[in-house]
């Protein structure tokens, strides 16, 4: 019986510390409301160049003449985060850094920031993106060339035209939409799917872990569709015995998954 009531004891006063240090912790590291907006003045933008940390990234059009860049969220009060904007010739460079630094930080509290950035409409040749935990949201772009990566996040793309697309996710679902140009999109860990007026380009998508849904108004009229499924179902304009070669095969379409369904449904 003692040694019980001595574990109660000890159990209890762990319960107490724990509870006061939370206390403490909550008013030391008490999130506080971050807000900066930053304008540009250079009209010859041309690439958009995006590195962030923690932060979720939007990307949408302006009708003014230059681009400007919006980090909003919260922050803990003892942490500083900068938003470093930078021009340089014809590149827009946009990244954070924290002042509480990479060698002492508590994080007991989700923070939560968004970066917006608004870009006039016009042609660019090149966006690139990488994120290491956040997710990435653009519409309403012309740009000649799309590189994105996210280690944890998911990327959603519509209403964009472009020559080219390299998108890649290790931990997140990858979501297009009426997104015209050639398409390779791979996910560890996540679905990828496309809404698409028709397939009669080069499309490579790949999954690890998560299914391919594609939704095209028009069946292809001159494509390869070559599909690679471990574990899963193959279906494709509701025919598992669709053609897979469609006009003279100039186009290759091709998708693989280790473990999901291919659908490609009209």
């Amino acid at each position: 019986m003692t040694n019980i009531k001595r574990i109660i004891m000890i159990a209890c006063t762990l319960l107490l510390v724990g509870g006061i240090g939370s206390i403490i912790s909550y008013r030391f590291y008490e999130p506080t409301t971050l807000a900066v907006t930053k304008e540009l003045e250079n009209t010859e933008i041309t690439a958009i160049e995006i590195d962030m940390q923690n932060e979720k990234v939007e990307i949408i059009p302006t009708n003014d003449p230059v681009p400007k860049v919006e980090l909003t969220g919260t922050e803990d009060s003892h942490s500083s985060t900068e938003l470093v904007v930078e021009e340089e010739d014809d590149i827009l460079s946009i990244h954070t850094e924290n002042e509480m630094g990479k060698w002492f930080s508590f994080n007991f509290f989700n923070s939560s920031r968004t970066l917006t950035v608004h870009l006039p409409e016009q042609e660019y040749q090149r966006l690139a993106v990488d994120i290491s935990n956040g997710s990435l949201q653009a519409e309403d772009l012309m740009v000649k060339e799309v590189n994105v990566e996210t280690k944890n996040g998911k990327v959603e793309l519509s209403d964009i035209v472009s020559d080219s697309y390299q998108l890649r996710t290790y931990n997140g679902k990858i979501n297009l939409e009426n997104v015209e140009g050639e398409l390779a999109a791979r996910a560890n860990n996540g679905a990828i799917s496309l809404v698409t007026n028709n397939l009669d380009r080069n499309i490579n998508f790949e999954t690890d872990n998560g299914r391919i849904k594609i939704q095209s108004a028009k069946e292809p009229t001159n494509a390869v569709i070559d599909t690679k499924v471990n574990n899963g179902r193959v279906n494709l304009f509701g025919d598992s015995d669709y053609n897979t070669i469609v006009g003279d095969g100039d186009n290759l379409v091709k998708l693989s998954t280790k473990n999901g369904s291919i659908t490609v449904t009209q």
